[in-house]
């Protein structure tokens, strides 16, 4: 059985946090020693100087998961709202009634048709959201990158972002490249906090993957199996 360990790589994991410090620690030492009198002319003093210079490297900052919340539903007619834009995803189809095809796609995996989608335009890459065929027209499914400075500090929002909601259980290795966690969450809001997620880190890019399924975790790791080859 492979072992994956759920923690933070790299640093001690205080209360979700990584606390960083910087501090640069000078330390002068001077000796004046002075000379004996005489009757001859007086010896100029002799001194001594030593600098020492101690330096602490900074620890990055924690990664702090945004806090659960549930997606507005977008109704027939009506805009998309801040940061959507209507468009395609890049990562995905999404199947019927919108997209159908013969290939994976968010209708036939996660188990409800979709009537429309989008793609947010505030993450770095783009993620996607895709909406239920039938009222109240909620969000089905979403796709949500994180772009970060290493590949360490993906996994550890990876984790984070699993511990911050309940039931995490690890899938190490779940497609070449990328460790995943399946967990709960708050997606749609009737179902509280019990919609099924995966999140995965793949390289320096961490990816949140939301279903409104309550009783099958297995939607949202084949959603994920199915776009991780795009990251």
């Amino acid at each position: 059985m492979t072992h994956f360990d759920l923690s933070i790589r790299g640093a001690r994991h205080r209360k979700r946090e990584l606390r960083g410090q910087s501090a640069v620690l000078a330390v002068v030492a001077a000796l004046t020693l002075a000379g004996c009198t005489s009757s001859s002319a007086p010896k100029a003093p002799t001194t001594s100087t030593r600098t020492v210079t101690l330096t602490r490297t900074p620890t990055a900052r924690a990664y702090t998961p945004a806090p659960a919340t549930s997606v507005h539903p977008l109704t027939p007619g009506a805009k998309p709202r801040a940061g959507e834009v209507a468009k395609s995803c890049p990562y995905i189809k999404a199947g019927l009634d919108i997209q159908p095809t013969s290939g994976p796609n968010v209708a036939d995996i996660e188990g409800d048709r979709i009537y429309r989608q989008t793609v947010l335009t505030s993450l770095h890459p783009v993620g996607c959201r895709f909406y239920f065929w039938a009222p109240p027209f909620e969000a089905t499914a979403d796709v949500l990158p994180t772009t970060f400075a290493t590949a360490t500090q993906a996994h550890n929002a990876m984790v984070l972002t699993a511990d911050a909601g309940r039931n995490a259980q690890a899938r190490p290795h779940f497609a070449a490249g990328a460790d995943g966690i399946l967990y709960q969450t708050r997606f749609f809001g009737p179902d509280g906090d019990s919609d099924w997620a995966f999140v995965f880190a793949k390289g320096r890019v961490m990816v949140v993957v939301h279903t409104q399924q309550t009783n099958s975790p297995l939607n949202a790791q084949l959603l994920a199996e199915a776009i991780v080859g795009k990251f």
